[in-house]
């Protein structure tokens, strides 16, 4: 079901026009994110056949998209500790913390 931005309908009360805002501001935030899919991960043109081949070719997209910000994050996760903002046997202190808590 796709909903378009409009004028709010007279009839609809405060919790209805909420609603309707805040999935048109949920489809505004996944636009962008699909034309950067169709430009930088080769979606604009399928070269695999059938509904198959579409469905294949968005979840290679999609697993590309999320390696990239996996590598983005390593990256600086990397450059901090090589800096000395981030101390890893400190990391560890905190994490033996929480599993005792959680048990």
């Amino acid at each position: 079901n796709i909903i378009l931005p409009k004028k709010a309908l007279k009839r609809d009360n405060r919790y209805q026009q909420d609603k309707k805002r805040k999935l048109c501001k949920r489809r505004a935030a996944i636009e962008p994110i699909i034309g950067h899919l169709k430009s930088d991960f080769r979606l604009s043109r399928n070269l695999l056949k059938g509904q198959v081949g579409d469905e294949i070719n968005v979840l290679i997209a999609a697993c590309a998209w999320n390696l990239r910000k996996w590598l983005v994050i390593a990256t600086i996760f990397l450059f901090w500790q090589k800096l000395g903002l981030f101390f890893v046997k400190y990391l560890r202190f905190f994490v033996v913390l929480d599993k005792k808590q959680f048990c």
